[in-house]
């Protein structure tokens, strides 16, 4: 587990983990915020070998490239996005974001949770309905994305 990494430039980068999760599941885990942390933890740090039937189970599988080509759609055109294999770079001024897709999570790469929200989170709503975000250092977690059908609050 990559926690913090030094690129070039010499800026400590933080790590966070995003997982699409499949709709049954997000729907009846969407207020157990700390259940579904606990599950993604203990499949990636005790059980990395039989993580894959339960990733199945609960996660889509990620795609590089279908990653990329939503963002080059709906990025504005003054943001760059880059593609290597699996892993994609979106770049602003002197912000960057790297992205690593994996098959069932995809590892991002930034100086602060405001670049990946300016430069990524707020495409990414629009690429699928329930995406979780955890960061293993700090252990903030949640959905960037919020329920959908579901009234949160009213009058």
């Amino acid at each position: 587990m990559l926690i913090r990494y030094v690129p070039k430039g010499g800026h400590i980068m933080y790590q966070y983990s995003l997982y699409l999760v499949k709709s049954d599941y997000a729907q009846h885990f969407y207020y157990k915020i700390d259940t579904v942390y606990r599950f993604l933890y203990e499949q990636m740090m005790k059980n990395p070998d039989r993580t894959k039937d339960q990733y199945k189970m609960v996660l889509d599988k990620a795609n590089a490239k279908d990653v990329f080509l939503h963002l080059n759609y709906w990025v504005s055109h003054d943001i760059s996005l880059n593609i290597d294999r699996n892993q994609i770079t979106v770049s602003y001024n002197q912000q960057q974001v790297y992205i690593e897709v994996n098959d069932f999570d995809m590892t991002i790469l930034a100086e602060s949770i405001v670049d990946v929200d300016k430069l990524l989170f707020q495409y990414l709503k629009t690429f699928h309905p329930h995406i979780f975000a955890v960061n293993y250092e700090t252990y903030e977690c949640g959905w960037i994305t919020p329920l959908v059908g579901k009234q949160i609050y009213s009058l």
